[in-house]
């Protein structure tokens, strides 16, 4: 039971992340929140890797390829489009359709891992996709409705790019997802994963931050939802979810994160007033529910890793 609580608790300290991301988005760019977001996350990993010799990063070779993406792919571009998505459509469904990323890691370990794929698997995926489907419906009645539609339409535009960014960070964590796999069974820790992924995020993006000519510098005031997001949310979240796995079995460990997506309609609606429609709310279940389903796949749920993609 403390195990279901403590993974339960981190699902919940995972939905209050848009309490923290979304008011940063109203004074700072997209890219100065994903740079600071990685510089605190670099920090803290540096302290921790410092702490334990056996967590210090070692590189191995055949592995560099792996840290780019996962680094590269990712965390900036992952985590960027993530962030963008915020700013162009419905938080709410930015969040619930990061629960594609299971189809997206299980097809992608059918194709690098070589790994079996089952009639489970395609059903619960068609739920899944349906269930998605359902919620972007409105979006969609919108679009085809506009008089307007095939010409340039900044609503249009925002409509879309605002999907495309959220199914781009879909792609980039569910892939992170199969190379973190990949890295582990090469001998890596969850430490030197983390130290190699943000660092190389890190450097990447001062780059970015360069040549955009962006500001080295939060608006003022937004320090603080910076931190609580990236330690509340991030590292803390992540930390409880660990442990709460260490007490129960994997399959338990799915079903108590299904709070997350719960937690994350309820805070964003009481909140920030962001509510969903009753089609949206029905295509969230169904999502929720292949999600679910999916993790009770006994083939596919003894080969899946459990690692962080966000």
């Amino acid at each position: 039971m403390a195990g279901i609580l403590l993974v339960m608790f981190a699902a919940a300290l995972w939905a209050a992340d848009t309490l923290f991301r979304y008011p940063l988005l109203e004074n700072n760019s997209t890219l100065q929140i994903v740079f600071f977001e990685h510089l605190v996350l670099v920090a803290c990993i540096a302290v921790l890797a410092m702490s334990k010799p056996n967590w210090r990063f070692r590189y191995i070779k055949g592995t560099a390829f792996a840290f780019l993406l996962i680094g590269l792919f990712g965390s900036v571009i992952g985590t960027l489009a993530f962030t963008k998505a915020f700013s162009l459509m419905n938080p709410t469904i930015v969040i619930l359709l990061q629960k594609l990323q299971p189809i997206v890691a299980i097809s992608l370990s059918v194709i690098l891992l070589k790994e079996k794929i089952s009639k489970h698997f395609i059903a619960c995926a068609v739920l899944s996709l349906s269930g998605s489907l359902l919620m972007i419906a409105p979006d969609i009645v919108a679009l085809s409705h506009s008089d307007s539609m095939w010409y340039y339409n900044p609503a249009i535009t925002a409509i879309l790019l605002g999907y495309g960014c959220a199914l781009l960070a879909v792609c980039a964590w569910g892939a992170s997802t199969v190379y973190g796999r990949k890295l582990t069974l090469s001998g890596y820790n969850s430490v030197q994963i983390m130290t190699g992924r943000f660092g190389l995020a890190f450097i990447t993006l001062t780059f970015l931050m360069l040549i955009s000519g962006e500001s080295f510098q939060l608006h003022a005031g937004d320090e603080l939802n910076l931190l609580y997001m990236v330690l509340l949310s991030g590292l803390i979240g992540m930390f409880l979810y660990y442990k709460g796995l260490e007490r129960i079995p994997a399959r338990f460990g799915t079903l108590a994160e299904l709070f997350f997506p719960v937690a994350a309609v309820g805070l964003n609606w009481w909140l920030l007033d962001i509510s969903l429609t009753g089609y949206q709310l029905s295509g969230a279940g169904l999502l929720i529910g292949g999600t679910l389903l999916l993790s009770r796949d006994p083939v596919q749920h003894t080969k899946q890793p459990v690692l962080a993609t966000a």
